[in-house]
Order: structure tokens, then C-alpha cells, then sequence
């Protein structure tokens, strides 16, 4: 979160298909509706226009877009009030800072600003504590663009940035410190698919129906409750999700034994432990809230020229 001189604040929010995040906080995306039941625990609780809900248990199911309904509001509201009550604030004029994938950016970005400009003033309650929101400006920024824009005046040669994400892999190219739009494309191949077919794929040579989070543990090297067997079997299906990958951007026509390449977010944690070939080219940014902070960089560099 970024405080302006006019005293408002810009919030950075990356709500993705799998995981929400802000420059400071990592949350799942599932919102589930109790209606006039109030929850008997008030961690991920949230209040609002007379219904409880709560916000961050499980993932949401994938659909074609985010703002059909609520949800994307709901789990605005939350992410606002993580990074408002790390400061120590409950009422705030706000910049919202969104984003969407780098091809479809400029399709769906008026659309996505409209949303959020519905219902620009949010009263509600999380966590047991109250809030009050103004939305006053929605800037859209294009995703793993953002993730790496404050670096891009020292990239002085060719690099392609991957973001592998939830639903899609957004891939920019940058030459010379600038992305070329014309070479920068939007795959539908991510990590919620992957995980899809590695369950399916576990079915037929186990027999047994492997959670999704147990599959991620292994994915981002975390503790799992899986044999050591069924572990090492998720792992060479990973690889071969990450070599499939790299197979596609070489057939897109990026020469990938010449460029540098950086992975971004929480795809480059998968992309860094099972990487083929082309790791010696290869970097990792893996920190999650990277496209949030983009969006933040990006949002203020926009309202810094404003003022000026």
C-alpha cells in the first residue's frame, strides 16, 4: 500500500484464479455466501450489505470472467482491509490498482473498471471490524508486465518474462528496456489445469483421488502427506507440464537458447524446481505479491504525473 499526498491510499490487489494478493498479504480465493447465519469463527469473516460471508477458504471455480457477480468485489473488500489494518487504518479514500492478462488487457479493461465503479463506496465488516471504503480511481494494469516494470530501465538487452498463473501464462517480451506488444502473447496453459490433469493422470496409475493442495505442496516443494512413491510421481509429471511449456514458446518462435529469461510470481517457485533445459538462461522471481506491487508501482507513477 502506497500513501499519496492527497492523503489517500493506492492498493494493489492481483486476484487470481487460485490466490488473492496484495504487496503484503497471500490469501485463497474461495468466497463462500452463510447468508444471515453468522459464522461461528470471525477469522476470514465478512460482513456486508446485511449477509456473512467468508472470504479465502478454498478456491473459487474457474469461469470466463471474474465480474459476473459479487465475488471479485467480496474479495476486494478483504484484501483493502488486510492492508488498511496493517497500518492501522479503517477509513480510506482508496486507488484501486487491478489487473488482467497481458492479451486481454485491453479488451476487458473498461469492463473491469466499470465493475468496480458500481458500488465505488464500501461499508462493511471483516474480521469483526468495521470499515469504509472509497473507491475513488480504478486503474487496470496488464499482468507480468507490471511484475517487472520498476526493473525494466535496467533490462538492456532481449529477456522474455513468463507469469505462469492460475488460469493462463502471460509471456511479455522486452527489448531494450521496452515490452513489444507485437511478441508478447497469453497462453491457456496454468497451473489449475496442470493440477487437473496430474489428478487424473494419478487416478489411472494409483487408483486413489489425490487433493489439488496436495498436488501444489509438491509443486512449490512444501510438506506433503503423500507416500514418498506418489510424491516422485507428481514430481516427473511437473517436469513434464514445465517442458511442455518451454516446447510451446520455442514453437511460438522465441529463440530460447539466446535469450534471458525471467519467471515471475508464484509460477517461477514450479518453474525454478523443474525447469528443463534452458535453466542455465534462465531467473526466478518467485515472490507471489509481485504483479500487487507492479500494480502499485505502476498506479503511482500515473498519479505522481497527474499531480505534477
Amino acid at each position: 500500500m502506497i500513501k499519496l499526498e492527497n492523503g489517500s491510499y493506492i492498493i494493489g490487489f492481483d486476484d487470481g484464479y487460485q490466490l488473492g494478493k496484495t504487496s503484503n498479504f497471500v490469501f485463497d480465493n474461495g468466497v463462500h455466501r452463510l447468508g444471515s447465519v453468522e459464522p461461528t469463527l470471525k477469522e476470514n469473516s465478512l460482513f456486508y450489505d446485511g449477509e456473512y460471508f467468508k472470504v479465502g477458504e478454498g478456491r473459487a471455480a474457474l469461469t470466463e470472467d471474474k465480474i459476473s457477480d459479487d465475488m471479485a468485489m467480496l474479495r476486494t473488500m478483504a484484501a483493502a482491509a488486510m492492508e488498511l489494518r496493517n497500518a492501522g487504518i479503517h477509513k480510506a479514500e482508496i486507488v484501486l490498482a487491478v489487473g488482467l492478462p497481458f492479451s486481454n488487457y485491453g479488451r476487458d479493461k473498461l469492463k473491469l473498471i466499470d465493475y468496480y465503479n458500481r458500488k465505488n463506496r464500501l461499508d462493511f465488516s471483516y474480521e469483526d471490524e468495521d470499515y469504509s471504503v472509497d473507491i475513488t480511481k480504478v486503474i487496470v494494469c496488464p499482468q507480468c508486465y507490471s511484475a517487472i516494470a520498476s526493473r525494466l530501465g535496467n533490462m538492456k538487452a532481449d529477456y522474455l518474462i513468463v507469469d505462469i498463473g492460475s488460469k493462463t501464462t502471460d509471456v511479455v517480451y522486452v527489448q531494450n528496456g521496452l515490452p513489444v506488444e507485437s511478441r508478447s502473447i497469453t497462453i491457456e496453459k496454468a497451473m489449475v489445469k496442470w493440477i487437473k490433469e496430474i489428478q487424473r493422470e494419478m487416478k489411472v496409475q494409483t487408483g486413489k483421488d489425490i487433493p489439488e493442495h496436495e498436488v501444489m505442496k509438491i509443486a512449490l516443494k512444501e510438506d506433503s502427506n503423500l507416500p514418498a512413491a506418489y510424491a516422485e510421481l507428481i514430481r516427473g509429471m511437473l517436469r513434464e507440464k514445465i517442458h511442455s511449456l518451454e516446447l510451446e514458446l520455442a514453437e511460438r518462435g522465441y529463440s530460447l537458447d539466446y535469450i534471458n529469461i525471467i519467471y515471475v510470481g508464484g509460477g517461477a517457485l514450479m518453474a525454478r524446481d523443474y525447469a528443463g533445459k534452458y535453466r542455465g538462461y534462465t531467473a526466478y522471481d518467485c515472490d507471489l505479491c509481485a504483479n500487487a506491487k507492479g500494480y502499485e508501482f505502476l498506479a503511482s507513477q500515473i498519479e505522481r504525473k497527474q499531480v505534477a
